[in-house]
This record gives structure tokens, C-alpha cells and sequence, in this order.
């Protein structure tokens, strides 16, 4: 098997998502996407977005990767995020961050030259700027790509450690909930 690099529109890498990933649903938008092939099936795709939590980019230099969704095969999830990690650099953004949940090993971020920077409080809800509200709600890892990304916590990595096997990771919810409608939208 040989995997490959290849552009993706992301439409198509929403659709990706949607079909395979475990938890999530595809986000509303996106900057661009990357995606990895093997012969002519695409196996991962990963979609760079401006950061869901916006306090991260007061200056317009941070990046979020809002997903990486393989369908299981060997190398790719590590491949696809390498690959949206340098072209977000290349665009010149200094700082790309992404969250797993703990219970996620995070072995494709590591092997894509990532660190773990820190933890993030359970929260009952994470809302988008649409007004959507992310079902994940756990307690999450922060890990960090770029040139201006923060060091590697040592008690961040120990609590990733501690929760894989332990922490179990939620099956995705059928339907992603609105909190709040945006009044443009729905005619209100």
C-alpha cells in the first residue's frame, strides 16, 4: 500500500468526516483541507479552520486543524496532519493547535511532529460562531505544530497517558444540536 498526499475540496473532506469519524460530525466551514490516499481511495482527511475558541488569535497568526478523520488505515492520520501542518505554515500561519479527547492517545499528532501543550476543563457545551453546540463536552488535550507553538507539558502528556484505556471516548450523537439559532437564518 502506498499512501499519497492529494488536494481534497472541502466538501469533499466534510463528506469524509461525516462518513467515518467516531465522534464528530464534519465542522460548518473551513480554511482548506488536506487529504491522503492509497491508490485512488482517499484513507484521511484533516480541515484547517480559524480557532474555535478565538481568544487563541488576537493576532491572526493561529490556525485550528477542527478535524482529522481517518478510516483506520496504518500512517495516514499521521501523513494527512503533516501535510496540512506545512502547507498552514507555508500560508504563513505561526502557531496550528488541535484538541483530542482525553482517551485519545494522540499518536498521529506526536508522529506529525506535534507536542502537547496543555489541558483543557470539561465544559458543558462548546458553541461555534454559528451558535452550534459541539457535543463533545470532555475534558480535552491541546496539541501544538509551528514555529510559535507553546511547549510541550509534561503534566499534559502524564494525563494522556493516565486516560488511555480509562477514559472512554463517546460514539458520535446522531444529529448535532443547535443551541441557538442564528435569528438571520431561521426567518425570526
Amino acid at each position: 500500500m502506498i499512501l499519497r498526499v492529494v488536494p481534497i475540496t472541502l466538501t469533499n473532506a466534510r463528506a469524509h468526516v461525516e462518513r467515518y469519524h467516531s465522534h464528530h460530525h464534519a465542522p460548518v466551514g473551513g480554511l482548506f483541507a488536506s487529504a491522503v490516499a492509497s491508490g485512488e481511495r482517499v484513507v484521511c482527511v484533516a480541515i484547517l479552520s480559524r480557532p474555535v475558541a478565538r481568544m487563541l488569535d488576537a493576532q491572526g497568526s493561529v490556525a485550528e486543524v477542527t478535524r482529522l478523520c481517518s478510516d483506520g488505515t496504518r500512517h495516514a492520520a499521521s501523513m494527512c496532519l503533516a501535510a496540512i501542518t506545512r502547507a498552514a505554515i507555508a500560508l504563513g500561519w505561526t502557531r496550528i493547535v488541535s484538541y483530542t479527547l482525553l482517551g485519545e492517545a494522540g499518536a498521529s499528532y506526536r508522529a506529525a511532529g506535534w507536542r502537547c501543550t496543555g489541558l483543557v476543563a470539561a465544559s458543558q457545551r462548546w458553541h461555534t460562531r454559528e451558535g452550534r453546540t459541539i457535543a463533545q463536552g470532555a475534558r480535552k488535550a491541546r496539541w501544538e505544530a509551528g514555529p510559535e507553538a507553546l511547549p510541550e507539558s509534561d503534566e499534559a502528556v502524564a494525563a494522556v497517558r493516565r486516560s488511555l484505556g480509562v477514559v472512554q471516548v463517546p460514539a458520535r450523537p446522531e444529529t448535532l444540536p443547535l443551541l441557538c439559532l442564528d435569528a438571520r437564518r431561521d426567518g425570526r
